[in-house]
């Protein structure tokens, strides 16, 4: 073998040496770096998901995905995932552990809040419930000239909980009101006189009148005052179709769409005028106050509420006729 001959092959042997400790070199290499580095499952969406999308038919368009761990976990991190691509490659890898996970109940009865491109990275930032997405400020549906003002009658003065934002209602008030004061006014010549005006005065003795026994004219208007009651119990109806702007969280710009579903005691909101508002700002400080609703679709025919007493009932006022007409005709004999 000639001496070129054998250079050459130490050469070639010194190639194949070196090139196989490159080779183990980027092995070993590539292997530090792999070791360092976890491939997490993630969704991603397939096709663009227009806003407002419900989840169930946006699930078609969502696909299991991988992505490095490094840019899916971190702090706050809202991106759905469910662990390492090959927990069983890597003993060390622990995936996403503080990340959501439960994709379907992510989407369960909710909306997309955005548009969703294809090949995005699922979030929970991205679902939202429809009244969140349709979420305005109650102001804002609140027309020029009106004001929103909340009551809050029991169950049953609420028509049982069936009351929903929309509807159109009748506000009733009751009351008790106390007459003595207003008795002892009346029976007063003089003060009733100077308060009521001088038609409200005692009888003028120079006139000629019939008179009673000792010679004097009956006062008329103190006689009736002693048949009155000490108290009166009013209910009266005292504004009429007022829109319902609110019924605790169900909003007329939101509605929750919670149907035929009784709700209870809630606070309602009423859109009114501001002069309305007064009205029934007083009737809540000093009387009680129940909701009347009124038929949808049919249009409203306003009614001249004259209130009912306790003798619209029974018979009280029958029997205070019959004594102011007994005290009438007595004076007259």
């Amino acid at each position: 073998m000639g001496r070129r001959t054998i250079v050459l092959v130490i050469a070639i042997v010194l190639a194949v040496v070196s090139a196989f400790a490159v080779y183990r070199y980027l092995t070993t290499v590539e292997g530090d770096i792999r070791a360092d580095i976890t491939e997490v499952k993630v969704f991603r969406a397939t096709n663009l998901i227009e806003t407002g999308t419900p989840g169930s038919e946006a699930r078609p368009f969502i696909e299991e995905s991988r992505a490095l761990r490094e840019a899916v976990v971190f702090d706050g991190s809202t991106i759905v995932c469910t662990g390492p691509v090959d927990p069983s490659g890597d003993p060390n890898a622990v995936g996403c552990p503080d990340n959501p996970k439960d994709l379907e109940a992510l989407l369960e009865g909710r909306v997309a809040a955005g548009p969703v491109s294809a090949g995005q990275l699922i979030t929970t930032d991205q679902w939202v419930t429809p009244a969140e997405l349709n979420s305005i400020s109650l102001s804002e549906s609140i027309p020029q000239g009106k004001v929103a003002i909340s009551v809050r009658p029991d169950e049953v003065g609420a028509v049982g909980g069936f009351i929903r934002p929309g509807d159109k209602v009748n506000l009733v008030a009751s009351a008790t009101v106390q007459l003595n004061s207003f008795i002892q006014l009346l029976q007063n010549p003089d003060l009733r006189a100077s308060i009521l005006g001088e038609g409200f005065a005692a009888p003028d003795t120079g006139t000629d009148t019939t008179t009673t026994g000792d010679g004097t004219e009956p006062d008329i208007v103190g006689q009736v005052a002693e048949t009155l009651p000490a108290q009166l119990d009013f209910t009266q109806t005292i504004l009429q179709n007022l829109e319902v702007l609110a019924v605790g969280p169900d909003t007329r710009p939101s509605p929750l769409g919670t149907g035929l579903e009784p709700q209870g005691s809630q606070v309602i909101v009423l859109e009114v005028t501001p002069e309305q508002a007064e009205q029934i700002e007083f009737a809540r400080q000093y009387t009680s106050i129940a909701l009347s609703l009124l038929p949808a679709d049919v249009p409203y025919t306003p009614f001249d509420s004259t209130g009912v007493v306790v003798d619209d009932l029974f018979t009280l006022i029958d029997r205070i006729a019959e004594n102011v007409e007994a005290t009438v005709g007595a004076s007259g004999n």
